[in-house]
């Protein structure tokens, strides 16, 4: 085979998969909060949700005749049952054009409400801690002051937010270790800064 060749064989195994995966869905959603599921048909008189699952749970977390509240051309079912973090896949059917037409997309349920963003995670920690580990070992007392704060911060909000789509024991401990880790340095450069002026 050409170069040529090559080129486009590998031109159809990569871009053909990305777009034939093309799946619906609705968004990313915080823990706990009400889901707003739409459905919009222009010629429908009625969309009913069928089933609403969730996984990793592998539960099914409706199940039924559920009718979608009509407003013109827009569906809407308010649904408050998003307790777990994963991806909640939403099943119904309507009739488009006169005949009973199945639908489904899918929505992701994260501690925070953001979905991947673990790679700006982990640059936010490599930065965070990269500031207050150089002023603690750098003896600046300024920048590990900062540096602590940071810490804390970040701290506080993992512990709040969880990492990504993760909330668990592992982030908890990570929270409290880099809570207390920039306690110890803020709190170690302020009592430094403390005996330079005495």
């Amino acid at each position: 085979m050409k170069i040529h060749q090559w080129l486009l064989l590998l031109v159809f195994l990569f871009v053909i998969p990305l777009v034939s995966s093309q799946v619906q869905t609705l968004g990313t959603y915080k823990v706990g909060d009400c889901v707003n599921l739409i459905q919009l048909c222009d010629n429908c008189t009625y969309n009913n949700i069928t089933s609403i699952t969730s996984n990793p749970e592998g539960g099914i977390l409706i199940k039924g005749e559920f009718w979608m509240e009509r407003n013109g051309t827009h569906y809407n079912y308010t649904f408050c049952g998003n307790g777990y973090a994963g991806q909640y896949v939403v099943n119904g059917h309507g009739d488009e054009n006169g005949l009973d037409t199945v639908w489904a997309y899918d929505y992701y349920v994260t501690p925070s409400g953001y979905r991947n963003i673990l790679g700006l995670f982990i640059i936010m920690i490599g930065v965070v801690y990269g500031i207050g580990l150089f002023g603690f070992f750098g003896r600046n007392v300024w920048v590990s002051i900062i540096g602590g704060m940071l810490m804390m911060t970040l701290g506080l909000f993992t512990l709040m937010n969880g990492v990504d789509i993760y909330r668990n024991f592992m982030t908890e401990s990570f929270s409290y270790f880099t809570i207390g880790l920039g306690a110890f340095f803020a709190i170690y450069a302020g009592l430094d800064l403390i005996d330079e002026n005495l």
